[in-house]
C-alpha cells in the first residue's frame, strides 16, 4: 500500500472528492492544498514559505495520508514525500 499520495489536478476537476472518498476506504488522514494556501478561503492567500511550514508539519505527523489539490511551485520542495502522484482530468 503507498503510505503518501498527492492527487492533484485542474480546480474543477475532483481531485479533493476523490481524496475523500479514498480515506473512507483506506486508513489515510486527508489533507487539502487549500487550507494551507488561504487564510481566508479564496479572500486572504498565506505566505508561500508559510504554506510550505504548515504542510510540512503535517506530513511529518502523518505516515499515511492524501494531499489533494495543487501544490505547483510552493510545494515542490515536498515532491519527494509522496509514493503514488495522480493527476485528475477533465
Amino acid at each position: 500500500m503507498k503510505n503518501k499520495i498527492h492527487i492533484f489536478g485542474a480546480s474543477g476537476s475532483g481531485a479533493s472528492t476523490l481524496g475523500n472518498e479514498l480515506t473512507l476506504l483506506l486508513p489515510h488522514k486527508c489533507y487539502d492544498s487549500d487550507d494551507y494556501y488561504w487564510i481566508e478561503k479564496f479572500t486572504k492567500q498565506r505566505e508561500p514559505k508559510d504554506r510550505l511550514r504548515l504542510l510540512k508539519e503535517d506530513l511529518s505527523f502523518s505516515k499515511q495520508c492524501i494531499l489533494s489539490g495543487t501544490v505547483c511551485g510552493w510545494g515542490d520542495k515536498l515532491k519527494s514525500e509522496f509514493d503514488l502522484v495522480i493527476s485528475v482530468c477533465t
